[in-house]
């Protein structure tokens, strides 16, 4: 190290020469604004991340309601056509629509939801605990094996699209088949890409291949919706239709008569001069009331050549109810 000097009126001052050598070096100025803290880099990822978060729950909220609310209106519309009942005359609220569609996805909601948590942790736990390089050649065997799965399921469901008369007996599946189909397709996607130079693409791009994705997904989700309330909309009807004798008889009280002619319903005239209902209907089975309407079934009802009474709810009439097969009487 050598030491030089700087003359002045006073003297030479010493200058070590790696001070000097550092003096005549500029000192770059940064303009740009500096690092922000991990404080503030949550502040700003916060509301970003709590917007995702509330329209990723809205969304599939949204979604699922609606599955239950189209289960519920196929379940109603199959329901009563199986009781020669249209069901745009009981008045049927969203609320009931919603009530059926809820019982009747209970279960396979349950289902696929116990599936989605199982294979979910699966792969944390996979991932966890495999090694790096372990998990990403797990993966790239997996690329391929969901790119043929997806073929194979969306192609199967394409082709059940055009003829869907083999899958009859298995209501729900090539729905659901579709929608898996195009997860493994997406996921092998998404795969590929990230392997290759273009993971580096355009925000829009990534939106839109989500946005379709949740598209496809949501129609095959609907597909299987719709087959799958169609089974269980006919399997109530024949089971309720096998139910019917056992139901508490329905003692329909009328003020003025009715003229019901339905097989096994007898008609009772009363005899009482101060009596507010003058005839008396035997015979019947409540079904369903429903948007101020009584839908009655005969004692007998069947499929094959049933009768189904369709009433207004008002004053005039009244309903009483007691144990099947228990005798009403003659008089009343």
């Amino acid at each position: 190290m050598t030491v030089s000097g700087t003359r002045t009126r006073r003297g030479r001052i010493p200058v070590l020469a790696s001070d000097a050598r550092t003096r005549r070096i500029p000192h770059r100025i940064h303009l740009s604004d500096p690092e922000p803290t991990p404080e503030q880099a949550d502040d700003t990822k916060g509301p970003a991340r709590a917007l995702k978060l509330v329209g990723s729950a809205i969304a599939n909220a949204t979604l699922l309601t609606a599955l239950v609310f189209h289960f519920g209106f196929l379940y109603t519309q199959v329901f009563f056509s199986h009781f020669r009942v249209h069901y745009t005359m009981l008045g049927q609220t969203t609320e009931e629509i919603l009530a059926r569609g809820a019982d009747g996805m209970f279960i396979p909601l349950a289902v696929i939801s116990a599936a989605t948590l199982l294979v979910t942790c699966a792969v944390r736990y996979l991932r966890v605990r495999l090694k790096a390089s372990t998990w990403l050649a797990v993966l790239r065997v997996c690329t391929p094996i969901a790119a043929v799965v997806g073929i194979v399921l969306v192609g199967t469901a394409v082709l059940v699209a055009v003829d869907p008369e083999p899958f009859r007996e298995y209501p729900g599946l090539p729905g659901m088949g579709f929608s898996v189909g195009i997860l493994s397709l997406v996921f092998a996607w998404r795969r590929v890409v990230s392997a290759s130079d273009a993971a580096d693409r355009a925000a829009g791009a990534v939106v839109a291949e989500w946005v379709i994705t949740f598209v496809l997904v949501s129609i095959g989700l609907f597909w299987a919706v719709s087959d799958y309330s169609t089974a269980v909309g006919v399997r109530r009807a024949f089971e309720v239709e096998a139910r019917v004798p056992a139901m508490p008889d329905a003692l329909l009280f009328s003020t003025r008569s009715l003229n019901l002619s339905a097989r096994d319903v007898r008609e009772v005239e009363c005899t009482r001069p101060d009596s507010a209902y003058r005839y008396r209907y035997d015979g019947l089975k409540l079904l369903l009331q429903s948007g101020n309407q009584y839908v009655l079934l005969p004692v007998a009802w069947t499929s094959a050549d049933g009768t189904a009474i369709v009433l207004p709810r008002n004053d005039q009439l009244r309903l009483e109810f007691t144990p099947a097969a228990t005798a009403p009487g003659d008089t009343c």
